[in-house]
């Protein structure tokens, strides 16, 4: 069976590492070339621990990867104990990719046509599949940072939605060596530098902020059942079948409230080689394990809904807080209900 993947990001790559370790050698495309220092798409490189199951079935070590670890965060002002941590992604990719063929361009429909199942890995772009059922896109815009302490403390890991005048939140990543991932992601938002320019001026007394780089960048937050299709059907010149499949952010992998993505998209590829050829029941597998996706993007299209009378319902105000426990984060059930996190300021102060 001739395979063709397209998109040799964080899905892509993994699932031609799993697929050829099975027996299964595919063709991987990509021809995308980011235009940032890193060469990888805008992302905070944020990951929880748990990351480390994932490599170590592609035959890579965690602790090769690992850049800080994130033991605590604030939330808004709210310190709580996570398992995140920051992971060298250029270096990840390189590593998924070595000992795979990887052909520096897009899959031309030429090409195409000569494969018999046709994996749509290319992200955000979704090049292949057919437009999603309902579409919801996050834009962000974040600055690689040198950060220098005018005293003895120093820039701890947030997330603070309580800066940002709409439905979405400012980050901190620590990357080592006094460098920073600090970034803005907001739906319906564009002041994504004024609001970086303002948290700049109103730390200056306590820290000297270098740039070091910067990238725009946008992340799906449709959610999979949103992001149907999950699969297709082609029919080649030749009058045989063809099928497309989708995974990763493709197909929505990445949660609406925060917009992580790096594990669900290895998990998504793992569902894939499980399942795989049988494209209906991965896509079963896929909407039944990220199923709270579904639950937390009905949340965002409430509280962006013209015509709603009021702040967040308890029902999303529990989906924040299974949020925060899903990822590991120690937040209060009380805390948690009463900021919302990342939404907090939004709305209760529309």
């Amino acid at each position: 069976m001739k395979i063709a993947i397209a998109g040799a990001g964080i899905a892509g790559s993994y699932l031609a590492r799993l697929l050829q370790e099975k027996g299964i050698t595919p063709d991987l495309f990509d021809g995308v070339e980011h235009e940032t220092t890193c060469r990888c798409r805008s992302c905070g490189w944020g990951a929880p621990t748990g990351i480390g199951k994932y490599l170590a079935l592609a035959g890579l070590d965690f602790d090769d990867y690992l850049m800080e670890p994130m033991v605590s965060m604030n939330f808004d002002g709210l310190v709580a104990k996570t398992p995140l941590c920051t992971i060298n992604k250029p270096r990840l990719l390189r590593a998924l990719g070595s000992g795979l063929t990887v052909h520096k361009q897009p899959l031309k429909i030429q090409e195409a046509d000569t494969y018999e199942v046709i994996v749509d890995a290319t992200g955000i772009n979704r090049a292949i599949l057919p437009q999603c059922r309902s579409d919801l896109v996050l834009p962000t815009v974040q600055h690689r940072v040198k950060v220098e302490p005018l005293g003895s403390e120093h820039l701890e890991a947030g997330v603070y939605g309580n800066r940002i005048p709409g439905l979405g939140y400012l980050w901190i990543f620590p990357l080592g060596q006094s460098q920073y991932h600090i970034g803005v992601g907001g739906i319906r938002l564009d002041q994504h530098e004024s609001i970086l320019e303002q948290f700049y001026a109103e730390h200056a007394h306590r820290f000297i902020f270098t740039p070091i780089c910067s990238c725009r960048g946008v992340v799906r937050v449709a959610s999979p059942y949103y992001s149907a299709p999950l699969y297709a059907s082609r029919t080649r010149e030749d009058g045989s079948p063809q099928r497309v499949i989708g995974v990763g952010e493709a197909i929505g992998t990445v949660s609406p409230f925060t917009g992580e993505g790096i594990v669900y998209s290895l998990e998504c590829a793992r569902l894939l080689v499980d399942t795989f050829p049988d494209e209906k029941s991965y896509a079963s597998k896929v909407l039944a394990r990220f199923w709270w996706m579904k639950k937390e993007r009905e949340t965002l299209d409430y509280l962006l809904s013209e015509g709603r009378a009021s702040g967040p319902r308890l029902r999303d105000r529990w989906r924040f807080f299974r949020n925060a426990r899903r990822s590991g984060i120690g937040l209060p059930i009380i805390e948690a209900f009463r900021r919302m996190g990342s939404l907090s300021r939004w709305v209760e102060n529309p």
